[in-house]
């Protein structure tokens, strides 16, 4: 028996049981299995790093503003 014949014999019932299901599959459900996938893909989404980086630039690049900031923020809670 040839390579090809073996790999016939293998595939064709998977190929088979394959073209089935898809053919049984909803537009819904192909949908649901999208927005799943897509869900499970955000909530996987990490920005921590990018966050920590944006907030140091700016501490770094504006530290007379920060203070300023900081110190109407106290005299406006002090003069309460």
């Amino acid at each position: 028996m040839s390579e090809q014949t073996e790999n016939y014999i293998i595939l064709k019932p998977i190929a088979e049981r394959f073209n089935r299901i898809a053919n049984e599959l909803t537009d819904e459900d192909i949908r649901n299995i999208i927005k799943s996938e897509l869900r499970n893909q955000i909530q996987k989404l990490d920005f921590t790093s990018e966050i920590e980086t944006i907030v140091e630039d700016y501490i770094e690049d504006n530290p007379e503003e920060i203070l300023s900031m900081y110190k109407t923020g106290l005299k406006e809670r002090l003069t309460k």
